[in-house]
């Protein structure tokens, strides 16, 4: 009997161990590319910034490095060119953006980036800055428009520097729109100032009305 207990005892230890294995080997890293400024579409000429974040996809992931490349969807310019990005995850740690990728080194559609630190750093189910980037829209070749950001060669290093651990990635749009013609903006102005007159002749219609029943 009591052998018969500790091979069920085994069995179970084991398949636990099993579970945690297969779970351990699910949970993965989310690459995802998001707009933070401005909020909305991008006014050609103006610049906006982009951000490159991290989330676990299962509990708490401990990450010791990143490979990614940031691809622009238009390769003829229509959509801007990157032009600078900046280290977060890692920001004592090596390299991060390579500056040969930027303009005019660089053709600007892609970017690169790579970095590790030997202090581990935790990723939850909140999405932590990894990098930030800079699109710039005052070239000839850009078209108003919407376009995407995606990215590739998704590395993430855990822990231990050996294993790769499972990631995905999230792209995003955005939209260039022109720059209004002075005309709309003159007749935006004219209907401004309309409303504004109509309001204060109908302000002053009322006090002189008052007036009169006084």
């Amino acid at each position: 009997m009591r052998n018969f207990k500790h091979f069920v005892a085994t069995v179970v230890v084991s398949m636990v161990g099993m579970i945690l294995s297969l779970a351990a080997a699910d949970a993965g890293i989310i690459y995802r590319v998001s707009q933070v400024t401005p909020t909305g579409a991008i006014t050609i000429p103006a610049t906006a910034t982009f951000a490159v974040t991290l989330e676990s996809d299962s509990g708490n992931q401990q990450v010791t490095g990143v490979d990614f490349t940031v691809n622009l969807s238009d390769t003829a310019k229509k959509g801007g060119v990157i032009t600078s990005g900046s280290n977060f995850l890692f920001p004592g740690g090596a390299n991060g953006f390579f500056a040969s990728d930027f303009p005019p080194q660089g053709s600007g559609l892609t970017a690169d980036y790579t970095s590790f630190s030997f202090t581990p750093v935790t990723i939850t189910a909140t999405p932590t800055t990894m990098a930030t980037f800079t699109l710039d829209t005052s070239g000839v070749d850009v078209v108003p428009g919407t376009y995407t950001i995606s990215l590739s060669g998704l590395i993430v290093a855990d822990a231990s520097f050996q294993e790769v651990l499972p990631t995905t990635q999230v792209p995003t749009t955005y939209t260039l729109q022109p720059v209004p013609e002075p005309s709309t903006i003159a007749m935006a102005g004219l209907a401004v100032g309309g409303g504004m007159a109509v309001r204060w002749k109908s302000a002053r219609r009322r006090r002189c009305l008052a007036g009169n029943r006084s």
